[in-house]
């Protein structure tokens, strides 16, 4: 199952973000980091992960709730949704 993940941090936690990151380069148990990205213009990490599950992806970030707020979002690649968008729409 594939999430993203939207890490929001205040920019004064800057620092001790990219220091936490650094200490804790590998994926939790269950979850497996397939693309990262930190937005150079805010301060917000954009992080794909595929994980077991629901639960797995959600105790990943228990640790990062003292420097900011993760928002995760379900998603399939755009190939299957339009497939299976197109299967649930109205004819």
């Amino acid at each position: 199952m594939l999430f993203m993940a939207v890490f929001t941090y205040e920019p004064n936690d800057r620092d001790r973000v990219i220091e936490r990151r650094m200490k804790n380069p590998r994926s939790p148990k269950g979850v497996e980091i397939k693309g990262e990205w930190f937005d150079v213009s805010g301060h917000r990490v954009f992080c794909l992960f595929e994980a077991e599950d629901a639960a797995h992806m959600a105790a990943s970030f228990y640790d990062w709730t003292d420097l900011g707020v993760a928002e995760l979002i379900p998603v399939v690649n755009t190939e299957l949704a339009i497939k299976l968008l197109k299967r649930t729409s109205r004819k």
